[in-house]
């Protein structure tokens, strides 16, 4: 039975050792498209998480086969011949170097957490002009790909911030607006659509 067993999951090893070998290339094609296109300003944010989302779900898939025949060698590693022990060997060893890539590909995917597209400080402005036209400033953060869509939290110019004050003036508003000591939150969600890298007048 162990014999069975042995030459069963060493062949599924030797699939696995190909899917690792196979994964570390996708990450060093993935970080070298993502650094290409950021280097040229042609970089979006639904690409990041696209290839991000891909490369992440691969490695959950492939962690999972591992963790279930990872344990034949240490079992059963006295039953084996020379050949299986070898097939064996180079399944830790790329292993020891699929994990080695992909904690540097989480670490480079963090450095692209907050990314923003070229032209987001362009989309910015023009929303900022747009809820001006209507009365309001900016009161939060963009959010958003830049590519489909943009949103930001904004207020009536003549109401106070939620967020800290920044001077003497916005301490004063919100004091003033202020309900039974607490600071009243005037801040309402806006969402542009972004068509060939220019806002809709239209807020969504």
């Amino acid at each position: 039975m162990s014999r069975e067993f042995i030459e069963r999951n060493t062949k599924v090893a030797i699939v696995i050792t190909e899917k690792m070998k196979k994964g570390r290339n996708d990450l060093k094609k993935a970080i070298e498209k993502i650094i290409q296109l950021d280097e040229r300003r042609e970089l979006t944010i639904p690409f990041l998480k696209t290839t991000f989302e891909k490369l992440s779900e691969s490695n959950e898939e492939l962690l999972k086969e591992i963790s279930r025949y990872d344990n034949t060698y240490v079992v059963y590693e006295a039953e084996m011949t020379v050949k299986e022990k070898a097939i064996w060997e180079e399944f830790f060893s790329i292993k020891k170097l699929y994990d080695k890539d992909f904690s540097e590909f989480a670490s480079f995917k963090e450095k692209y957490k907050y990314f923003e597209p070229k032209n987001s400080e362009e989309l910015k402005k023009q929303a900022r002009l747009l809820l001006k036209k209507k009365g309001y400033i900016v009161d939060s953060p963009f959010e958003g790909d830049f590519e489909r869509w943009i949103g930001v939290y904004a207020r009536p110019k003549d109401k106070p911030t939620y967020l800290d004050p920044t001077d003497g003036e916005e301490a004063g508003l919100q004091e003033l607006y202020s309900v039974d000591g607490f600071k009243q939150d005037f801040a309402e969600w806006f969402e542009f659509e972004v068509v060939e890298g220019k806002l809709k007048e239209d807020i969504l």
